[in-house]
């Protein structure tokens, strides 16, 4: 049954919540606190092409979901700002997700298959700066590269 406040707008009734909510915690240093520098196996959950905001130059942001071995389920973002000095690494980051495009302007219609996609991230900090980079390992299980060749 909802309550009337002083402005005549229902409110909801939450008393039957009360003893829930006495026995209810919150861990607020293991849901805020950030994710230690390392290796982590992760899902893609989104990849898509934006805008920066302040700008204006074309960013590929993907959401990323941990999978462990810490940090379990918490969500992280990855940002490559599109320019004529980051193509390269734009590419890197596509080989190592197994996309390749013949032209950039492919890409946003190619990104949507890569979600629920396995992928390795690092994350490592440095002067303060967080960022999380694609590897290769957890992306080439299965294949034999040339330093794999047993003689």
């Amino acid at each position: 049954m909802a309550l009337q406040n002083e402005n005549s707008a229902p409110v909801a009734d939450l008393a039957r919540f009360e003893d829930e909510w006495t026995k209810t915690s919150t861990s607020l240093d293991e849901m805020y606190s950030d994710i230690p520098d390392g290796t982590y196996d992760a899902v893609i959950e989104d990849a898509r092409v934006s805008e920066t905001t302040s700008t204006g130059r074309p960013v590929v942001i993907w959401k990323l979901r941990i999978k462990g071995p810490q940090a379990v389920n918490r969500v992280v973002t990855k940002n490559r700002v599109i320019t004529e000095n980051t193509l390269a690494y734009l590419k890197e980051d596509l080989e190592k997700c197994r996309i390749q495009v013949s032209r950039l302007s492919e890409l946003p219609a190619r990104l949507a298959g890569l979600v629920d996609h396995p992928i390795g991230v690092e994350k490592r900090t440095k002067d303060g700066r967080a960022n999380f980079y694609f590897r290769w390992e957890s992306n080439r299980a299965g294949q034999i590269g040339p330093d794999d060749i047993p003689f």
